[in-house]
């Protein structure tokens, strides 16, 4: 498995003349998504998105498996009255910027100089925002201090994502340290731990919702902890991680979480039909290892 690099929802105009000032905007905002290790997704242009055809669904499975997104407001019409005039940005820019929004994704606000202040690119919108000269070019986008600072602060909130999502109960300890080492040092992945990586003093549930908005996907270890009173030979995974597994499932959809199950451990009767891969020995994840990496492979 490559090393994984954060993939960006580029949402742009499509089609620009060759040369044009707006050209150079767009190719030297792509340059910088490029420098900084993340891979553009661009409808019809890069990434998963290249041969993709544009619609209501296709962009919504696109940002669902992106880590950050660039909102870049290129005027595609201008307006103006007695009084004042504005540049009108492409439609998609507001759509497709309150989608990643709702998706807690990083996001980049960048707005061509005379962009209206409207909808995504409402400077008090919350969002990291900066406005970009009509005649900006790859001087102005290296050396510009206000501009670097936006970018570099918006670079930070997407390296600070995780990719995937360990639950586990105490129990499991040693076969989660497995885990987390195999994709970590083997697919050089950002993994967020239920233990390690929850802030003292919140509540568990503030803590699971921050992991919903900041990890692509889950993967939960349901290991034989609490034994069944009528059954000697089967044990219950904890109540916390069917819980979190739960919360994620409807969060995050099915397809993004791989639960492992420990043989002799018992399957909720409610998400009994989720395809699960069975740990004989949870002193040796080898067995597994090759489904797991197939499974982020296809998820991620």
């Amino acid at each position: 498995m490559q090393a994984y690099k954060p993939r960006i929802f580029v949402s742009c105009i499509y089609k620009l003349e060759k040369d044009s000032p707006q050209r150079r905007i767009k190719d030297e905002t792509i340059k910088q998504i490029r420098n900084a290790g993340f891979e553009p997704q661009i409808f019809m242009e890069a990434g998963l998105a290249e041969d993709m055809v544009w619609n209501f669904d296709t962009v919504y499975s696109i940002l669902k498996k992106c880590d950050g997104a660039v909102i870049l407001g290129l005027g595609r019409w201008s307006m103006s009255n007695e009084k004042e005039s504005a540049k009108i940005p492409t439609e998609y820019n507001h759509y497709e910027g309150a989608l990643a929004a709702s998706l807690k994704l990083p996001l980049l606000i960048l707005s061509e100089e005379g962009i209206a202040d409207r909808g995504i690119f409402y400077n008090g919108g919350g969002f990291i925002y900066t406005s970009i000269p009509s005649t900006a070019d790859n001087n102005w986008f290296n050396n510009d201090e206000y501009f670097i600072g936006r970018f570099n602060a918006w670079k930070r909130a997407v390296n600070n994502r995780f990719q995937v999502f360990l639950g586990y109960s105490g129990e499991a300890k040693d076969v989660a340290n497995s885990l987390v080492a195999f994709l970590t040092n083997r697919l050089n992945l950002r993994v967020k731990e239920y233990r390690a990586n929850f802030v003292q003093g919140g509540t568990i549930l503030e803590e699971i919702e921050n992991a919903v908005n900041t990890c692509q996907c889950a993967i939960f270890l349901f290991t034989a902890s609490d034994k069944l009173e009528n059954n000697e030979n089967q044990a219950s995974p904890r109540d916390n991680v069917i819980f979190e597994a739960g919360y994620f499932m409807k969060a995050k959809g099915k397809e993004r979480v791989l639960i492992i199950r420990e043989e002799g451990t018992k399957m909720p009767a409610d998400i009994g039909g989720n395809i699960y891969l069975p740990l004989k020995n949870r002193n040796d994840i080898s067995t597994i290892a090759a489904d797991v990496q197939y499974f982020l492979e296809n998820r991620l």
